[in-house]
């Protein structure tokens, strides 16, 4: 009997309805001394409020598809599968201009609005309004460990900004994700390079969800995400500047986050990855067909606006709605420059143990495309910013 069959919830529905008829009907013919009577009824009651509850849970599940099956409800759908598509870095001559070998160290004044964030090693946050999106938010930072290693003295890092789903939070990132300890283990076993973590809010303006994007009128999420948090972050630590040192990965809202941003962005942005993310928008901000939604949605994107020299990582399963066949369609759209490789796993849902289960595969393919850069003498005049803390 399937988790997310007819079956299934008509049987649930069947004991939400009997069970209570039958508590009724057993209350005054129970027998035993006082206490145990007592201790009947309570069991009886319990089983009400437990099918009760199993019943909500349940529609919950279907109605989003959270998990499909027992063994995706347990973790056991198996591995994730093979990345299909392009598999090589773009040309790194494309697009932006490098900025080649710098000649120097380059100041870090921001580095002073973080503090520690306990709990997760090397893990750092503060709270900004940004000077150009004039949005309030928390960033997040996870530093490798080879940050503080004097091989790498003079390395600045890589980055993975990562975006979380609607509603949700950055610190899903660094707690039920576990990106930092998944991604130095894949650094440990030569399957991804020492990258910085960023995880950044995107929820912004509660309850409203604005799908990463800049709202007429609204907050300018878009912004504050490629720019004030990206500002923040290389004025703070030793990161690459150019767009080859920065990627994206998100998941469920975050995916949709992750495409777009690098479609919209390409001179800051190299590579994304969507874990699970549509292929338009899905908030309650751009209304539907409106010049502001086109230009928010991937698919809309690669069919009708000039290629950009970005590579995108799209991935789901099978059995998560539409998933799949969006990931198809806007790899049916793509045009050189523009890349796109799938991973589609036969099973599982839209949850987090589906999510985290690619992980390994998408920092080993983001690494692929990020590079990191040895800094000698080069100045770089700062920028200050405001903290709140």
């Amino acid at each position: 009997m399937g988790l997310t069959g007819g079956y299934f919830l008509a049987a649930v529905i069947g004991a939400v309805v009997a069970l209570p008829v039958a508590t009724v009907l057993l209350w005054n013919r129970l027998r035993g001394p006082r206490p145990v009577r007592g201790a009947q009824r309570f069991g009886l009651i319990l089983v009400c409020q437990s099918t009760a509850v199993l019943l909500a849970a349940l529609l919950i599940n279907n109605s989003f598809q959270l998990y499909t099956s027992w063994s995706d409800l347990f973790g056991w759908n198996g591995a994730p599968g093979q990345i299909e598509g392009a598999a090589k870095p773009l040309a790194l001559t494309t697009g932006a201009a490098q900025t080649g070998q710098p000649t120097g160290d380059r100041a870090l004044p921001n580095a002073a609005l973080f503090h520690p964030y306990h709990g997760v090693a090397n893990a750092f946050e503060t709270t900004i309004t940004g000077a150009q999106s004039k949005v309030t938010g928390t960033v997040l930072v996870s530093l490798p460990p080879q940050y503080y290693q004097p091989r790498y003295a003079h390395t600045y890092f890589p980055v993975v900004q990562l975006f979380s789903g609607f509603p949700g939070s950055p610190q899903t990132w660094l707690s039920s994700m576990e990106a930092p300890s998944i991604l130095s283990q894949a650094v440990d076993n030569r399957a991804a390079q020492p990258m910085i973590l960023v995880s950044a809010s995107i929820n912004v303006d509660p309850p409203h969800n604005a799908d990463c994007s800049n709202i007429p009128g609204g907050p300018q999420v878009a912004t504050w995400l490629s720019q004030d948090v990206r500002q923040l972050v290389e004025t703070s630590y030793r990161t690459a500047t150019d767009r080859t040192g920065w990627g994206l990965m998100g998941f469920s809202e975050g995916g949709l986050c992750a495409s777009k941003l690098a479609l919209q962005y390409p001179d800051e942005f190299i590579a994304g990855v969507s874990m699970s993310g549509d292929d338009h928008p899905g908030g309650d901000l751009l209304g539907f067909g409106t010049t502001a939604y086109n230009l928010n949605a991937p698919l809309w994107i690669l069919q009708h606006q000039p290629p950009k020299p970005v590579a995108l990582l799209l991935t789901g399963t099978l059995q998560d709605g539409a998933t799949a066949q969006e990931a198809d369609a806007m790899r049916a759209a793509v045009k050189a420059p523009t890349t796109i490789s799938l991973l589609i796993s036969p099973r599982g849902g839209h949850n987090i143990g589906v999510w985290k289960a690619i992980e390994p595969e998408a920092f080993g393919w983001l690494s692929g495309y990020l590079q990191a850069t040895t800094i000698g003498n080069m100045q770089v005049a700062p920028q200050l910013l405001d903290g709140t803390k």
